[in-house]
């Protein structure tokens, strides 16, 4: 279009008088450069996708409409000018078409204006080659600088529009990255905006508001993320489902208001019970779930145990006085090999948690495939096999 419009003005200026030469080489020169775009544009219809090729086709016929009318209107002193113009199309087309067309707008037209200058010396005149070559690396810096910057500002906001995209299915694990030693701009501001906003949300979305543990949605990111880990390594990773015996006997005799001071108190518990790094999550009502990276069968037989123990020698406060609880547990232990694990390790410890109810609550039960395990030589904790 900016190709068009000057070819349109230098016919202008040649029928007006303003410049001496004849007009029918701009009158072809216009048509031939609609034509050119008309059958691009029939083409991309017809294909209903926009290759690189094409787009590159465009820019070049920019370029040359542009570059050729330059060179018919004006004298060789003023060729620059090209130069100048062809730095406008530079930014309309790394702004909407990216940066491959954009670096074919730099080469063509650095090619172009050494034509024009070619053309003139052939004819006799003068060229000054060394201000002209000066001129022209001017240019190229200049250009590829222009480049370079909204490629820069295009990656990071591409990341930001990742990093939205992730919070909107609930994903909050990612933070907005500021490069270092370079000056807060707008996109730096929007992302330190995002990353205050990401933390408030983290609270809101990912965070159980009763017992400030995680929820469900905050513990399937903690779990994948953690499975993630664990494959590259081949590291082994633990999951303890954990419900409170009897609750809703707790809830119909003391009150809901007892059982919320009652889970409260044992996320609390949890809490204290669990090494460093492991994750607390309530899931469902008195559902707790335990995280434990890098923890194998025995060592997640020893949490289990732990926690058994503390939840019976608490006294847990409620309104209506103190209470005695206790806990079944199911373990789940895995080697992890791939990041595909995840559910299963969930659906083994609710299994695992099953089989401790049924026999008889306060207890846990590690689930093996079909045979007694050895790795967990607690004399409190059963076997559940497949």
């Amino acid at each position: 279009m900016l190709a068009l419009v000057v070819g349109g003005l230098a016919a202008l200026l040649r029928v007006l008088g303003v410049v001496a030469g004849p007009v029918w080489p701009i009158l072809m020169i216009v048509p031939a450069y609609i034509a050119t775009i008309a059958l691009l544009t029939i083409a991309i219809e017809r294909t209903q996708r926009v290759s690189r090729a094409a787009l590159i086709g465009l820019v070049l016929a920019d370029v040359v409409a542009l570059f050729t009318a330059v060179g018919l209107v004006t004298a060789p002193a003023f060729y620059p000018r090209a130069l100048l113009i062809s730095l406008l199309a530079l930014q309309f087309t790394q702004l909407f078409f990216g940066r491959s067309p954009a670096l074919a707008v730099i080469i063509s037209s650095s090619v172009a204006y050494v034509g024009l200058l070619v053309v003139a010396s052939m004819r006799g005149i003068g060229v000054a080659w060394g201000e002209e070559g000066f001129l022209l690396a001017l240019y190229l810096a200049v250009g590829l600088n222009g480049i370079a910057l909204q490629a820069s500002a295009n990656r990071r906001l591409g990341a930001l529009v990742d990093l939205f995209s992730a919070a909107q299915r609930g994903d909050l694990s990612r933070a907005f990255i500021e490069e270092r030693g370079v000056k807060p701009d707008g996109i730096t501001l929007l992302g330190r905006a995002y990353n205050q906003l990401r933390s408030e949300l983290a609270t809101m979305v990912l965070a159980d508001p009763l017992t400030a543990c995680l929820n469900r949605r905050g513990l399937d990111q903690v779990l994948n993320q953690a499975v993630s880990a664990a494959s590259r390594v081949g590291g082994e990773i633990a999951v303890l489902a954990i419900d409170i015996d009897h609750f809703k006997k707790i809830n119909d005799t003391f009150g809901h208001l007892a059982g919320d001071a009652i889970l409260r108190e044992l996320a609390e518990l949890l809490a204290q019970s669990s090494r460093g790094g492991d994750v607390v999550a309530r899931v469902g009502g008195e559902e707790v779930i335990m995280l434990l990276p890098g923890a194998d069968n025995e060592t997640a037989g020893v949490v289990a145990e732990r926690v058994m123990k503390a939840v019976r020698a608490h006294s847990f406060r409620t309104a209506r006085g103190h209470q005695r609880i206790t806990v079944s547990i199911g373990v789940a232990c895995e080697h992890v090999r791939d990041d595909h694990v995840a559910g299963a390790l969930r659906a083994r410890a609710d299994e695992a948690l099953y089989v401790a109810k049924r026999l008889g609550r306060d207890r846990a039960v590690m689930w093996a495939p079909g045979i007694r395990s050895n790795a967990t030589p607690l004399s409190n904790i059963a076997i559940a096999a497949d």
